[in-house]
């Protein structure tokens, strides 16, 4: 059996036009007019800082800075301002991995679909009835075959909202003091202990990627293909500092951002004006070897896929490091015109705060008309190593003796593993495969949207 070309196929100059007219319609209908020139402010992540620094007059890298009843920096930072930048710190650098992660996994299309055509007795390709357009996230064991060719296009929109399945704009953590001497839990003895901070936190973060792609058939049982993003990030917010004082405590005699002693400032607020970013991201290059006969019923293929750190990291578009990734693929003969596929692996990934994770999809794809294939699958991912943000309580005793529990966070200790649903339809118009899917998240792992869209087109020759 052949695979991917057929007698009325595009032939391979009208190919390269479809290709070309397809990244002009990408950027002319998705990523729009470039960003501006950043200013002596720096980049997107390193800007994102500004979401949590608070005060002045405490250096560059000090993202609270809080006065003592004293009006210097001295004593607070060094009784409280060490540990409120350690654990913002944490938590900035959480929030940074989550949204690299979160542009970073957006699923590539299947590189490898297309029509599948058998020889007929005279030696003639046949359009093959049974099977479909193929899937649109995952991978199915067929190959293109040697000499052939499918390039495509999409546009994928991303609008995050949530984090751990709390909203980007109710973000809330606290901060309490170091244990001072006579040291001992709970905390409350000297009475500024009973001082912490509040903050509450809200961000908007969008992002839209265009994959252009083109894969070529190098032998009948080997794939390889090239993928090229372009990325546009959007970034905003502010966040409310509240500096919040022991019951019976005196505000003169405790911490402030500035003011005088008699009117301490307990609240201020950190904004971050909307901030984008466009350019390349990571490119990828894979290779899909196919393992069974064409003819079998259960199709059995290996797929490679490195993708390399050309996007920058600093502005959310690419990652730190390199991310290698291998599935196993197994895919079923069509019956009914349902297709099963199952796809099962890995991925390592070697940027700061990126974890490395088991991969999977298991769906179908299903030929629904001669025109029309419907595909449907659940996506999921299982991160390794350690957790990188854990929510705690901290114990603090006001001058009664009563206790107050104080979480240092509102986000649940999640491991971020994903599952997610995804259905979409392709639909052949002129030669050409016009694709559409929709995903939504199952769980509440990691950085999430509502809905995840994709449209795109791919053709082969």
């Amino acid at each position: 059996m052949l695979t991917g070309r057929s007698p009325t196929s595009l032939s391979c100059s009208s190919g390269l036009r479809a290709l070309g007219l397809l990244a002009l319609l990408l950027v002319g209908a998705g990523l729009g007019r470039p960003a501006p020139a950043w200013s002596q402010d720096g980049t997107l992540r390193a800007r994102f800082g500004d979401l949590f620094t608070f005060g002045t007059g405490c250096g560059p890298d000090v993202l609270f800075c809080l006065r003592s009843g004293s009006g210097t920096p001295d004593f607070a930072q060094e009784a409280f301002s060490t540990n409120a930048n350690a654990t913002a710190q944490e938590l900035t650098l959480y929030l940074q991995g989550a949204i690299a992660l979160g542009i970073g996994t957006v699923p590539a299309p299947s590189a490898g679909s297309g029509e599948t055509f058998r020889l007929s007795a005279l030696g003639v390709p046949v359009r093959n009835e049974e099977t479909s357009l193929g899937p649109i996230l995952a991978e199915r064991a067929l190959t293109l075959g040697k000499g052939n060719y499918l390039v495509g296009a999409n546009v994928t929109d991303l609008r995050f909202e949530d984090l751990r399945g709390i909203s980007l704009q109710d973000l809330q953590f606290n901060v309490v003091q170091r244990d001072l001497p006579p040291s001992g839990p709970p905390l409350g003895d000297p009475a500024i202990e009973r001082t912490y901070l509040s903050v509450s936190t809200r961000m908007a973060f969008e992002a839209r990627v265009a994959n252009v792609f083109v894969t070529a058939g190098l032998t009948d049982r080997l794939d390889v293909s090239v993928l090229v993003p372009v990325v546009q990030a959007t970034l905003s917010g502010f966040s409310d500092a509240e500096i919040v004082i022991g019951e019976g405590e005196d505000p003169a005699a405790g911490f402030s951002f500035g003011g005088p002693t008699e009117d301490p400032k307990l609240r201020e607020r950190a904004t971050l004006p909307q901030l984008k970013a466009t350019g390349l991201g990571d490119a990828s290059i894979r290779s899909k070897f196919r393992l069974s006969d064409t003819d079998s019923r259960l199709g059995m293929a290996l797929l490679a896929d490195v993708r390399v750190p050309t996007g920058a990291e600093e502005d959310f578009l690419g990652s730190e490091g390199w991310w290698i990734q291998g599935l196993g693929v197994a895919s079923m003969r069509p019956f009914a015109g349902f297709s099963p596929h199952l796809n099962l692996g890995g991925v390592f990934r070697s940027g700061d705060g990126e974890r490395s994770a088991l991969l999977g999809a298991v769906g179908f794809d299903h030929r629904s008309t001669d025109r029309l294939t419907l595909a449907g699958d659940v996506l999921f991912q299982f991160p390794l190593g350690d957790n990188p943000l854990e929510r705690r309580t901290v114990t603090i005793q006001d001058a009664g003796g009563g206790l107050t529990t104080i979480p240092t966070s509102n986000l649940p200790t999640l491991d971020d593993r994903q599952f997610d649903g995804a259905l979409g339809f392709k639909f052949e118009v002129w030669k050409l495969a016009v694709v559409g899917n929709a995903i939504v998240p199952l769980n509440d792992g990691g950085l999430r949207g509502d809905v995840l869209w994709t449209m795109g087109l791919q053709g082969g020759f």
